[in-house]
């Protein structure tokens, strides 16, 4: 597949925020390779379906892709914010942003936010736990190595494996 798009930091790739045209704010909020690769797999997708090949990808049209996708994570934000401010909290959270993509007529990418939501729950919930398990032990082996210390004189503490 052909790339116009893929270029060098001189070029507005990586680690460079160019400008759109007669615009006073940059527009590559998003990184460039992951907003590439989305449009680069899309396009492939639908050139297997329907049996095109070469495609090439414009630095016009990854330039509207990062505006557009940029202009819809603000107005989703913007609108989670309100609906946060009308229910009388300051912190915005899950809740209100799913309530937002509802709101603005694009409920179909809510249960799919729902199930990373929860993906993402349970990941957290077992890293906490784990971390939770290791301070427990360590406080154990420390509790343990302060009673021995006592019992037996000032030992070294090599063998703790705790940090």
């Amino acid at each position: 597949m052909k790339n116009k798009a893929e270029g060098s930091d001189e070029e507005g790739g990586s680690g460079s925020a160019r400008r759109a045209k007669g615009s006073e704010t940059p527009v590559d909020v998003l990184p460039r390779e992951i907003v590439l690769q989305m449009v680069k797999d899309r396009l492939a997708r639908q050139s297997d379906e329907m049996g095109c090949k070469d495609e090439v990808v414009e630095n016009d049209v990854l330039l509207a892709f990062t505006e557009s996708t940029c202009a819809f994570i603000n107005y989703v934000c913007a609108r989670a914010m309100d609906l946060c401010k009308q229910s009388g909290k300051t912190v915005v959270d899950a809740d209100h942003v799913l309530d937002a993509l509802k709101s603005i007529s694009f409920p179909q990418f809510v249960p799919d936010l729902e199930a990373a939501l929860e993906a993402f729950k349970e990941k957290n919930a077992g890293e906490k736990c784990e971390e939770k398990a290791t301070t427990d032990e360590c406080q154990k082996q420390d509790e343990q190595s302060s009673k021995d210390g006592k019992d037996a004189g000032e030992e070294s503490s090599e063998g703790n494996s705790c940090p």
